[in-house]
């Protein structure tokens, strides 16, 4: 009798059944009854019990999983334009694909992206399903090398700057960057945060907003799980921009999501001794958290923030501190707003610069004390700052000075007389009131002494 094997994909009768051959078959009679042997004992490779993909992503026609509980190091490919269908066929080019990542340590995948490659992410290291321009991905032309062996912490997607896959690495103390060199032919990771790592307190969520407009970069978020702040890095690869900063709030950040260009976080805070959750958007023009805006009016109902204490912008006036009264939870003005306000919790913008060490022929200042006695900040569209605590003024003499909001300044302002020597010789940079601020750059003279 003829050797062979063949796999059955459908029963058509008790007789006849549909199958792919696996293994040729000698003799291609018809095979007597009861010479042959039946295979039993398959089972799904995805289940309850054997686990489902933890990853997944589009790529080229094909839908893509990775790294199910029984398989953790395994990708999976469907047929192309057939998504649900996983069947392996004859193994022609349109048929499902499969591979496992044989290598020397163990490696998970976390996550799957689709990029100029198919890029595979891993407890362990980075990789990527090779392939030419015109080439696509067949069950016989593939495989996954490795490029970088970093790895990757789970439960936080890879993000997309500027051609760069952005990845928080295992330990979660550090931002990669993994991107394709034309001049090795190979990907290459980078530690983004290389300068910031203090800024990265347990990562767990990330989102990117893409630039607008020529003059911002984009900003990758990172909502840490220690501290409830936001890790923020403004980016523009193309000049070499990587710029960190904090973000912070009276609460918690928990999440963050982007919509096209507007940014949405969850917030949990503390009102009226009870716990709440808000889900609340960035707004540029917005000068509180928490907050609620409108036109005219002489009050507003703040029943979500009972009991708090908040600020009030009306006309662009700073107005005092009140607390929320109980029901109806009333805020009323001192006078009523003609054209806008704004009422909710405060924040405070501070910039400080890093310890003074110019590079002078005679060596190094440190140990020696240093005063800065004039600071000159470029600004635009401000109406409030201050420098080391001092006031800078922006009123200017003029018919009801006083009752008006104060006229938003752009160009340099000069302060002197600041006073106190130290070792560091550090600027901090900040606001009293909740108004308009946008520093664009400072310079400052120093004296320098023993």
């Amino acid at each position: 009798s003829g050797f062979g094997r063949a796999r059955i994909v459908e029963f058509s009768s008790n007789t006849e059944v549909k199958a792919y051959v696996e293994i040729p078959f000698f003799d291609t009679s018809a095979i007597v009854s009861g010479e042959f042997e039946t295979e039993h004992g398959y089972e799904p490779q995805w289940s309850a019990t054997r686990g489902y993909p933890r990853s997944v992503t589009f790529h080229e026609g094909r839908l893509y999983f990775g790294g199910a509980k029984n398989r953790p190091s395994t990708i999976w490919g469907s047929r192309v334009s057939d998504y649900f269908n996983f069947d392996p066929g004859e193994a022609l080019d349109d048929m499902s694909v499969e591979a496992t990542l044989d290598t020397g340590t163990f490696n998970a995948i976390v996550d799957l992206y689709a990029g100029r490659h198919l890029q595979v992410f891993t407890t362990g290291g980075e990789f990527y399903v090779p392939q030419s321009l015109d080439e696509p991905i067949t069950p016989t032309n593939l495989i996954v090398k490795q490029q970088t062996a970093f790895g990757m912490k789970p439960g936080i997607r890879v993000q997309n700057v500027d051609g760069a896959s952005l990845y928080i690495q295992r330990q979660g103390k550090a931002l990669q960057e993994f991107v394709f060199s034309d001049t090795v032919q190979a990907y290459t990771s980078a530690k983004i945060s290389l300068l910031s790592s203090h800024l990265l307190k347990t990562p767990e969520e990330m989102a990117v907003r893409v630039a607008t407009s020529t003059d911002e970069g984009d900003r990758l978020m990172l909502v840490n799980g220690d501290d409830g702040s936001i890790a923020c890095y403004t980016l523009l690869r193309s000049q070499g921009v990587i710029a960190p900063t904090e973000w912070t709030t009276d609460g918690q950040f928990i999440n963050i999501g982007v919509d096209v260009d507007d940014i949405y976080v969850v917030v949990k805070r503390t009102v009226n001794s009870a716990t709440v959750y808000y889900v609340e958007v960035f707004d540029e023009s917005t000068l509180l958290d928490c907050a609620k805006t409108g036109g005219s009016g002489a009050s507003v109902a703040m029943a979500h923030l009972q009991a708090a204490s908040v600020k009030i912008v009306r006309d662009g006036v700073v107005e005092a501190d009140q607390t929320v009264p109980a029901s109806p939870y009333t805020i009323t003005f001192d006078s009523a707003a003609t054209a806008s306000y704004q009422v909710g919790l405060n924040f405070t913008p501070s910039v400080v610069t890093l310890p003074l060490e110019p590079r002078l022929p005679s060596g190094s200042l440190k140990g020696f004390k240093k005063r800065i006695f004039e600071v000159n900040a470029e600004l635009f569209a401000t109406q409030a700052l201050t420098i080391n605590g001092k006031e800078v003024p922006f009123r200017s003499f003029g018919p009801s000075v006083l009752d008006g909001d104060i006229d938003e300044y752009t160009g340099i302002k000069t302060l002197h007389s600041i006073l106190g020597y130290g070792y560091d010789g550090q600027i901090t940079i900040g606001q009293t009131v909740p108004l308009k601020m946008t520093l664009l750059g400072i310079d400052y003279k120093v004296s320098i002494g023993q």
